[in-house]
C-alpha cells in the first residue's frame, strides 16, 4: 500500500512497501457503533487515546531536526506527522460523507489502571463512535502485574462499549533498542487475549514492526535514522489501522444481511 504524497513538492523518492501478514490486519470483529454512524452520514468521531513512548519521542525529534536542518529550507518547518492525521486523511477520502474527525488524547506515562480514572470524561465530551486505545508499553516499563493490566483492559472496554464506542486496542511498539529494558511480550499477549474476549479488533503493533525490521522494509535499529523513516512509519501504522477499521466496517454490513 502506497502512502499518500503530503506537503509541499519535494525531491521524488521510493515510497515504503506498507506490507504486514493479513493476520496481524484483520479486524476479526465488527465495529457495528462506527459503522452505524458512517451509515447514517452523521459526524463521526474517532478517539486516539495514546501514552507517547521515549523511543517514539526520539525518533520524532530526530526527524525533526534533520528536516529542519535542510539546507534548501523547503521544509525547515516540518513537524513529523503522526499515525492519527494519515488516519482523518483517508478515512476523509474513503467515507466522504461521513464527516469524520480523528481527535487524539495524549496521556503520557499512563497506565491501563490510571486511563481509567479519565476515560469517562473522554468518552462523555468526545462521544466518538470509535475509541483507538493504546496501552501496554507504560505498565511493562513498571512491571505491572499482566492480570491487573489485562482486568484494567478489560475495564476500558466495558466503559467504551456503555458509551455505545467500538474499540481497537493498539499493542506497544517494537523497538531494538529497548527490547533489552523491558519486556513487552506479555502485555501483548494479555492484550491480545482481552481483545478476544472482549469482541474488539486487535492491532499488534510490536509484531508488525518487527516483521518490517526483519524484511528490510524499516531499518528501526540505524544509528542515523532516515529523515523520513517516522513519517514513513506513521503513515503506513495509518494506512494499516484503516484498513482494519474498514474490515470492522464492512464485518458489520455483512452481519447485518
Amino acid at each position: 500500500m502506497a502512502l499518500l504524497a503530503g506537503g509541499t513538492a519535494s525531491p521524488a523518492r521510493a515510497e515504503p512497501v506498507c506490507a504486514a501478514p493479513s493476520e496481524l490486519t484483520r479486524a476479526g470483529f465488527g465495529l457495528p457503533r462506527l459503522a452505524k454512524s458512517l451509515e447514517d452520514k452523521t459526524p463521526t468521531t474517532i478517539l486516539v487515546l495514546n501514552s507517547s513512548t521515549v523511543s517514539e519521542k526520539k525518533l520524532a525529534k530526530t526527524s525533526s531536526d534533520k528536516t529542519s536542518g535542510d539546507k534548501t529550507g523547503a521544509a525547515k518547518d516540518a513537524v513529523p506527522r503522526r499515525f492519527p492525521s494519515y488516519i482523518e486523511e483517508i478515512l476523509r477520502a474513503r467515507y466522504p460523507d461521513g464527516g469524520i474527525v480523528v481527535a487524539t488524547q495524549t496521556q503520557p506515562r499512563a497506565t491501563a489502571q490510571a486511563i481509567l480514572t479519565v476515560l469517562p470524561d473522554l468518552l462523555r465530551v468526545n462521544k466518538p463512535s470509535l475509541l483507538i486505545w493504546q496501552t501496554g508499553t507504560y505498565d511493562a516499563i513498571l512491571g505491572v502485574d499482566t492480570g491487573a493490566f489485562g482486568d484494567a483492559v478489560g475495564d476500558g472496554i466495558r466503559l467504551a462499549h456503555e458509551a455505545k464506542t467500538d474499540v481497537i486496542l493498539v499493542g506497544p511498539q517494537y523497538s531494538p533498542r529497548t527490547t533489552f529494558a523491558f519486556d513487552v511480550a506479555p502485555y501483548t499477549n494479555t492484550l491480545r487475549w482481552s481483545a478476544r474476549g472482549n469482541g474488539v479488533p486487535f492491532f499488534d503493533r510490536y509484531d508488525i514492526m518487527r516483521y518490517w525490521q526483519d524484511e528490510g522494509i524499516f531499518d528501526l535499529d540505524a544509528d542515523r535514522p532516515s529523515t523520513t523513516l517516522f513519517d514513513d512509519v506513521h503513515g503506513c501504522i495509518g494506512r494499516l489501522l484503516v484498513g482494519m477499521i474498514a474490515d470492522g466496517v464492512d464485518k458489520k454490513t455483512l452481519g447485518s444481511r
